[in-house]
């Protein structure tokens, strides 16, 4: 269950680059939005810490609790790596997505061209409209909720919730199995990258599997 939960989420990141920072039109009261637009304008590139956690639709838990690392580079750079309780790498450089599960000796490689921009982790990374694919609302001064226009995708709704200070503090994930995924954000700290950092060296010995989306 929690390797398919981990790869649920994946497909939601494989898809980022297709996903836009541009929020202009959102019609949500002024200070959410104001929150959102700084946010966006002064996060270009960062990277911080995550733990995810997942319930079913009865608040059971569905997943052990992962902890991990993440930085992006917008639009659609990214490393989202999951430490505990096993190893994953997940990265991005906007063109191709890799998937490196260590222990199995594994890299699955996407071709991210002509995939459905209906992604919420996407408000992160990418490059497309947001408000062309998802009607938001406001919930608090703090939070946002957003359900796709087309809900043929994977997911039902994303709520984002920033601090008072408008930092990323949480992302909440309702998927189409009823499950909600939960991610805490922590340490986040805007740094420069480059491009090339976000290519997955491939370790000696790993099999690579080609994947459609």
């Amino acid at each position: 269950m929690m390797k398919s939960t981990r790869r649920l989420f994946c497909m939601g990141l494989c898809l980022l680059p297709l996903m836009s920072t541009a929020w202009a039109k959102l019609s949500v009261p002024e200070q959410a939005t104001e929150k959102l637009h700084a946010f966006l304008k002064n996060t270009s590139m960062a990277a911080g810490e995550f733990t995810q956690t997942v319930v079913d639709r009865t608040g059971r838990e569905a997943a052990p609790t992962s902890t991990g690392y993440f930085r992006f580079m917008r639009p659609g750079k990214f490393e989202w790596t999951y430490v505990t309780p096993y190893r994953q790498e997940i990265m991005s450089d906007g063109e191709t997505l890799w998937i490196h599960d260590p222990e199995l000796l594994q890299v699955t490689v996407k071709k991210l061209s002509g995939a459905l921009p209906s992604t919420p982790a996407a408000i992160l990374f990418g490059d497309r409209p947001f408000e062309e694919d998802w009607t938001v609302v406001n919930r608090s001064a703090v939070e946002l909720e957003a359900t796709p226009k087309k809900p043929e995708g994977s997911f039902e709704r994303v709520r984002i919730t920033f601090t008072p200070e408008g930092e990323l503090h949480k992302m909440e994930l309702l998927d189409t199995f009823g499950q909600t995924t939960e991610l805490l954000i922590k340490g986040l700290e805007r740094k420069n990258m480059k491009s090339e950092m976000f290519k997955l060296q491939i370790p000696e010995g790993t099999d690579v599997i080609e994947a459609g989306l």
